[in-house]
């Protein structure tokens, strides 16, 4: 036969316990149930839930020179001008349709979401510093535009283009390592609240 202790609470002590162990108790049981039940939809991030923006034949804006310099990065040259390289004319039409077609994607000749998604999966990996190209002018040409910076467009990632996507990062509400890739270019892109 063995021998235990017993040790007694005092009897108010014994009612605290008791009283805190109910109360996790019913919070268990409506936390379980809660989790049951339909939860509203958490928001979208910035880094991803905004829609692209759509552009066409006469339209201007920055993101078409981005898209320009992204399509001179993978083969379909829009014969950019550069004196005037943010307007939708001819030829960036003739070339978006060419890069939709390639990729199998509808031909719209319009820089729209499924182009955009397409352009991106293409072209961004991450862009950091020690970069070179297409794809880090038009970062930068996105973000002089974007954030009134005055960055050279020389397709150079260096410190003043790390520095100004780590600013950028932190303004869009997106994780802040002064690297671009998928989710800085989509939110730079998708970002329209500036003085054109």
């Amino acid at each position: 036969m063995s021998t235990r202790t017993r040790t007694r609470l005092p009897g108010r002590l014994a009612a605290l316990v008791t009283a805190a162990l109910l109360a996790l108790a019913a919070t268990m049981v409506g936390l379980s149930s809660a989790s049951a039940a339909p939860q509203p939809a958490a928001p979208v991030p910035a880094s991803g839930g905004e829609a692209w923006p759509e552009y066409g034949d006469g339209d201007a804006d920055v993101d078409v020179a981005a898209a320009k310099l992204l399509l001179i990065q993978i083969g379909f040259d829009p014969h950019m001008d550069y004196d005037r390289p943010i307007y939708f004319d001819g030829h960036m039409s003739h070339s978006v349709r060419a890069y939709q077609e390639y990729a199998g994607i509808p031909e719209t000749s319009r820089l729209d979401a499924d182009t955009w998604e397409a352009l991106s999966d293409d072209t961004f990996g991450l862009y950091r510093r020690g970069s070179r190209g297409e794809a880090v002018e038009a970062i930068q040409r996105l973000l002089n535009a974007k954030y009134a910076l005055h960055l050279f467009t020389d397709g150079i990632y260096g410190p003043n283009t790390e520095a100004a996507v780590r600013s950028a990062q932190g303004d869009l509400g997106i994780g802040v390592d002064g690297i671009a890739g998928p989710v800085t270019f989509r939110a730079l892109i998708t970002y329209q609240d500036y003085d054109r």
